[in-house]
């Protein structure tokens, strides 16, 4: 998938609060089994890797492709730096 899109994607998503924009207290790398991503919507295959991160405060669990949790965690890193916490 796009990295643009991707942005786009978990920017909306971080915005409308789908996505944590705290820090991940707990991260699993494993294989995919189908489920969706949540910052692409794109399942995640058998023959992908999948991060499993469980936040912070929210206690919310999250799935991502690799390349998807890289996006997401950049992307709550840099609205963190632009807005005081809430």
């Amino acid at each position: 998938m796009d990295t643009n899109l991707v942005q786009a994607l978990v920017r909306r998503r971080l915005k409308d609060r789908r996505l944590p924009e705290r820090r991940a207290l707990g991260i699993r790398e494993t294989f995919g089994d189908g489920q969706q991503c949540n910052a692409c919507d794109e399942p995640i295959g058998p023959k992908q890797k999948a991060v499993l991160a469980t936040v912070s405060l929210e206690w919310m669990s999250v799935r991502f492709h690799v390349d998807c949790y890289k996006v997401w965690d950049a992307e709550r890193l840099a609205r963190s730096m632009m807005t005081p916490p809430s």
